[in-house]
Formats: structure tokens, C-alpha cells, sequence
């Protein structure tokens, strides 16, 4: 733990052994920082986060002497590794007492809206574990710096719902079929992959992190609002790496070959016809493996987002999430993947040619 950064000091009370303070807020010059350090849990967001991190943020909205906040993390291990499942599984969908089941999410979907509207610029660190609700709250950043540790992913499908936060918002500007790569079967991305493909505005060396901050804090005493970001983007170019060959890269050809279809039944017939290969066997393998009903979501999803502002594409992905919610998707997906750890979660449909179609449809109409 860091009790130093910057050279600025951060006190953080404990309560024996328990940290107690997930969000620490620090104001350095004019810039305003939301450390998340949650480190046992690789910074999961719980309500009380969520809810800590709106508060920050709109004091700090209506403050003169505040020209920009930074989302960062005391943890090398982590950004934020999406919402805390174990948290919602005991508090809200296996509360009895609990009247509101989506409250958490509700709650949090409303704060990343709130984030996309921000009047202030915010610049967002990533580094580490990149996941869920991480990416939903920093995604809509004005400026995403990116290290060589980033492990991002939306691996939804597999514990019952599907990508949400309004990420598909981003995941439909992918091509076809990495698009339904990324949605479907939550692979990770890489730093090279999310500069590449515009998620990211720099990768760089983490030894350079603290290097550009300390020009973002002097930048900040000088500049605010678009200027501050352009003068950011100048400082960051002398650090941006080239980009690596990616995972992505390497089966780029195969990825294209097996995902580049118009229906999710072509996509598994494809992979059906090609298990000698071991990259179609595994993911044939993962996809037999997630809930074939959000599998079916997902993969109509990705051409309705792209024709829906990211707004919209949070309030669908609320509506998806309390359906999941009512026929016990996510219960199943987190109680096997994350509360029992069998990983053999007995899902509404075992079979895609279960799922009905019109179901699906239906979920997803959007009023506009």
C-alpha cells in the first residue's frame, strides 16, 4: 500500500485489520483525484462506492478551484475489476428483505450517465484487471491512459447476463466479427488492442505514469475544459509506445473466419465444422459453456447499439439486466461462477435451439 503519490501524502484509516476507505478523494493543485483501493477485491465497486464516488464528483463539479478529475487506483493489480458479485449476490439478489434487486445497478448505471455528461474533463488510468462496471465508469473518459498490464474484458455472457454499463455502446463500433468476439465470449483486450481500436487515447510504459501526471497537474493550473485535454494529448504523445501484436493480431484471421456471420447459429455451425482446430474447439467449448439465452441478447445487441446513443444503450442494458434478474440468469451464473466455484451453472436453456426467438426480440424493443 502507497501512502505516498505524487509527494502527497494519503492518510487512509483502518479498522483492525479492514480498510475501511475503498474511495479516497484528493485534490492536488487543480486536479482532483478518485483513488478506488479495494485491493482484496481488486477494487470491486460495492453500493456504498458507487454511491461515495457521485458524491465526490458533484461537489467537486461545482468547484471553481477543481479544473479536471483523475480516476486512478492504489493497487498495481487493478483499476477496478467490475462490480462486487459477492456483495450483490448476499445483499440484493438473495435478500429476502431486499425490495429493490437491481437497486445496485440502477444506482450505478445512473452514475456512469452522469459521468458521460460530466462538465468537468476526466482523465482515467488504466492498469491491471479492466473489467465491468471499471470500464463502465471510466470508459467515457476524455482522455484513457493506458498501461502494459491491462487485462480489459466484458465476460458477462458467462455469469448470465451480457455486457452492459452502455459499454456495447463501444463494442458495436468493433467490426462484425470482433465485435461479436469481444461480446460474446469476453475475451480480454490489450493495450495495443484499445488504443488500436479507440478505447484508449495512449498506451504507455507505467514508469512514465507518474511522469504525465505531474504534467497533468501543472497543465491544470493553466488550462481547463478541452484545452486542458488537448495540451494532455501533446504531453502523452512523448510517452505513447507502439503497439504490440495482440492476441487479437495473431488470430485475427480466425476470429474473422468463425464470428464474421449474420446469425449466432452460423457462428456455432461454423465453429461446429472446424473443431480440428484448437482455436474453434476452446471457444465452441466457451461458448456451450455461457447462458445461451443472453448469448442469443448479445449477439442482437451488437446491431442495435449502433443505432442508439450510449444513454439509451444504458437504459436497455438495465432492462436486459432486471429480465436476467426475474428468470434467475444471473443468479445461476454468479452462484456457480463466483459463490459455489463449481463453474457448471445450470442455465434456463442448455441449448440454443431452446432459446426462443421472439423472447429475444421482445426484450430488446427500444421506445424511441
Amino acid at each position: 500500500m502507497r501512502f505516498l503519490f505524487f509527494g502527497y501524502k494519503i492518510f487512509i484509516r483502518k479498522d483492525g485489520d479492514e480498510m475501511t476507505d475503498f474511495v479516497i478523494p484528493k485534490v492536488i493543485k487543480k486536479l482532483g483525484v478518485i483513488y478506488l483501493n479495494n485491493p482484496r477485491k481488486l477494487n470491486a465497486l460495492n453500493f456504498e462506492m458507487i454511491k461515495e464516488i457521485r458524491e465526490i464528483l458533484e461537489k467537486w463539479e461545482d468547484d471553481g478551484n477543481i479544473r479536471a478529475v483523475l480516476f486512478d487506483s492504489l493497487t498495481d493489480k487493478a483499476f477496478c475489476s467490475g462490480g462486487d458479485l459477492k456483495d450483490l449476490y448476499k445483499n440484493y439478489i438473495k435478500n429476502d428483505f431486499c425490495q429493490r434487486k437491481n437497486e445496485f445497478f440502477a444506482t450505478e448505471f445512473e452514475l456512469d450517465k452522469y459521468i458521460a455528461s460530466y462538465k468537468k474533463p476526466i482523465i482515467s488510468h488504466w492498469k491491471g484487471i479492466v473489467m465491468g462496471g471499471g470500464i463502465g465508469l471510466s470508459i467515457n473518459s476524455d482522455y484513457i491512459i493506458s498501461e502494459e498490464s491491462v487485462n480489459w474484458a466484458m465476460p458477462e455472457t458467462g455469469l448470465g447476463f451480457v455486457p452492459d454499463v452502455g459499454v456495447c455502446n463501444y463494442i458495436s463500433s468493433l467490426p462484425k466479427a470482433l465485435g461479436h468476439f469481444v461480446g460474446l465470449i469476453g475475451r480480454s483486450l490489450e493495450a495495443s488492442d484499445l488504443v488500436k481500436y479507440n478505447f484508449s487515447h495512449v498506451y504507455i510504459d507505467s514508469k512514465d505514469y507518474e511522469k504525465l501526471i505531474e504534467k497533468l497537474i501543472d497543465l491544470s493550473e493553466i488550462y481547463e475544459g478541452e484545452e486542458l485535454i488537448e495540451k494532455l494529448k501533446i504531453e502523452g504523445e512523448k510517452y505513447n509506445l507502439p503497439v504490440k501484436e495482440t492476441f487479437v493480431d495473431k488470430n485475427y484471421d480466425k476470429i474473422e473466419k468463425y464470428f464474421n456471420k449474420d446469425s449466432l447459429e452460423e457462428i456455432y455451425k461454423s465453429l461446429e465444422e472446424n473443431l480440428e482446430d484448437e482455436f474453434a474447439r476452446e471457444i465452441y467449448d466457451d461458448l456451450k459453456a455461457r447462458s445461451q439465452f443472453m448469448l442469443q441478447v448479445q449477439f442482437k445487441k451488437y446491431f442495435l447499439c449502433k443505432n442508439l446513443t450510449y444513454h439509451e444503450t444504458v437504459d436497455l442494458d438495465l432492462k436486459v439486466l432486471n429480465y436476467a434478474l426475474e428468470i434467475g440468469e444471473m443468479e445461476k451464473g454468479i452462484k456457480s461462477k463466483v459463490i459455489d466455484k463449481d463453474y457448471q451453472p445450470k442455465w434456463r436453456e442448455m441449448s440454443l435451439e431452446d432459446v426462443e426467438i421472439e423472447e429475444v426480440k421482445k426484450l430488446l424493443e427500444v421506445e424511441k
